[in-house]
């Protein structure tokens, strides 16, 4: 150990006296230092630009064309019929309380005694999936050529992370009008209300006003779910979409 801290005195010695192009002193114990420490270089900041070969326009019109195709993908999942109650990841149970009864819930419909409520739920969540597209398609027409580098340099999910933050409250509002007209179509306020009165342990814990802001809220959660997967199967696989542009910007040729 002796011998290599003489060695490594030694060096910076070196480096701090070399040629009239050597560092300062200061210089040459900063590096010391660093040899010390890790026996590496610092890390590089983080970088915005571009893969080699690809230029800023392409980077950005590149990015927003498979995000319009992958948010297409995702709400025409999410809007068939089963898009939510098929899936369970994103099936809405029952809100509250009721979410411990969602098995008994089960049972019943499949009697055809139970009303519904949980599949009442989840259509109307797939009927106002619809209006996530039109919204997407605008965050993505918006979105700037710093915000699309940002996303092609930035993790796995910078995009879904994008679009929730600049679209996220606008999505819940334009469902709720949906939801809430859905539900009531289905009678579903009026299957919880007659539930929760004969069922004292649960009755006013979740009333039916609350239902349209719980479905939309699982609705939008849903939206971001599947975009996310959507962005990492393009990172992932980017020759898939069949774009070789796509393929340099994610770097992996093509």
């Amino acid at each position: 150990m002796r011998t290599k801290t003489v060695w490594l005195g030694a060096t910076a010695a070196a480096l701090a006296a070399g040629t009239a192009s050597a560092q300062s002193a200061q210089d040459a114990g900063a590096l010391l230092g660093r040899i010390l420490s890790s026996g590496t270089a610092a890390p590089s900041a983080p970088t915005t630009a571009p893969p080699p070969g690809v230029t800023n326009s392409e980077a950005s019109s590149g990015l927003k064309l498979a995000l319009g195709k992958a948010a297409e993908r995702v709400v025409a999942q999410l809007g068939r019929p089963g898009g939510f109650a098929d899936d369970p990841r994103v099936r809405i149970g029952l809100p509250g309380p009721l979410g411990k009864l969602n098995g008994l819930f089960s049972t019943l419909d499949r009697a055809g005694v139970g009303g519904g409520l949980s599949a009442k739920l989840n259509a109307a969540a797939e009927g106002a999936v619809g209006k996530a597209l039109p919204l997407l398609k605008t965050a993505i027409t918006r979105m700037t050529v710093t915000d699309a580098l940002g996303i092609v340099t930035g993790g796995d999910t910078s995009a879904t992370d994008y679009f929730r933050r600049t679209m996220g409250p606008d999505l819940q509002q334009a469902m709720t009008p949906v939801v809430s007209k859905s539900l009531s179509g289905v009678k579903a306020f009026q299957a919880l209300d007659r539930f929760s009165a004969q069922n004292s342990l649960i009755a006013g814990q979740f009333g039916a006003r609350d239902l349209t802001g719980y479905v939309t809220e699982k609705a939008s959660d849903g939206v971001f779910l599947y975009l996310g997967e959507q962005e990492r199967e393009i990172r992932r696989n980017p020759l898939g979409t069949g774009s070789k542009l796509l393929g340099r910007i994610f770097g992996k040729g093509g």
